[in-house]
């Protein structure tokens, strides 16, 4: 048995809609579906340890409840759920360590309510050292699978460090049998004088015909592993974060490599909080 697919559950809306597309994505990987809760300890005090016992029940409350709707959906998978007595952020990096992916909420698992990205999923995908996927519209997400949206690689096709993310970009398209948009992304030249350069999305300039090459050249192998895989190559000159970005309007899925650090980066930051579709995260170092 392959290791379980895991999902971070906090009763919101964000973390039910990350919990389902978890159930969805156990299935394709002939797994199980773990959900689990997290909740600070005590911190000694008579009100810590009330206060600490009260949100016990409440993260109990809300496993059983997401469990009970899934399992209902999913009859043939095998849920499982735990709590853990630990902070957010450290149980789910410990429960990810031993998973096949992390799914989250890209709202409600932090406490920052101005930002789009809550800071508990903020850092978790940050700092993972496996992959995770941040879930926002589920509505959007089942209207997308049916209509057959590609699955969009961001690569960054002169570096090997992309090879863990183009084979789980290339296994995902698979098992969902939809096609593959492989997207590599440059930025344009600043510009000269007052002469300032237009990004040119498929110009034929020496600089688009080595990208397309340097693309080309890095799936091939993952062509030839993936032969049922239709793949659709894109080279953009255009600001990464943007482009993207914009990919993601299309793509029932978005997959991104980034490197661990104690923040995401620019490019995965921007995708994640302006996403339109799951954004799967993959680290390297």
């Amino acid at each position: 048995m392959p290791r379980p697919v895991t999902a971070g559950i906090d009763g919101s809306v964000a973390s039910l809609a990350a919990a389902s597309w978890a159930a969805w994505e156990a299935e394709l990987h002939g797994t199980e579906l773990h959900l689990v809760a997290a909740w600070p300890p005590a911190n000694g005090s008579r009100a810590g340890a009330s206060q600490s016992a009260a949100r016990r029940r409440w993260a109990l409350r809300c496993l059983d409840l997401a469990a009970g709707r899934l399992r209902t959906r999913h009859p043939w998978l095998t849920v499982r759920t735990h709590v853990l007595n630990a902070p957010p952020t450290q149980a789910l990096l410990s429960a990810g360590e031993d998973a096949e992916l992390l799914v989250l909420g890209s709202r409600g698992l932090g406490t920052t309510s101005s930002s789009a990205l809550g800071s508990t999923s903020a850092g978790i995908a940050a700092r993972a050292g496996f992959p995770v996927t941040l879930v926002r519209s589920p509505s959007r997400q089942s209207e997308r699978r049916v209509h057959g949206a590609p699955v969009v690689l961001a690569l960054d096709a002169g570096h090997s460090h992309d090879d863990l993310s183009t084979a789980i970009a290339f296994e995902e398209a698979a098992l969902r049998h939809l096609p593959l948009r492989a997207l590599y992304v440059w930025i344009p030249p600043s510009p000269v004088g007052s002469h300032p350069v237009t990004p040119w999305p498929y110009g034929p300039t020496a600089r688009t015909r080595h990208a397309a090459r340097l693309l080309t050249e890095a799936l091939v192998p993952w062509r030839r592993k993936f032969p049922d895989v239709r793949v659709e190559e894109v080279c953009v000159e255009d600001v990464p974060a943007c482009a993207v970005t914009a990919a993601t309007r299309h793509a029932s899925l978005t997959v991104l490599g980034h490197r661990v650090a104690s923040s995401l980066g620019a490019v995965a930051h921007a995708t994640v909080c302006q996403a339109e579709s799951p954004v799967l995260l993959v680290p390297h170092r």
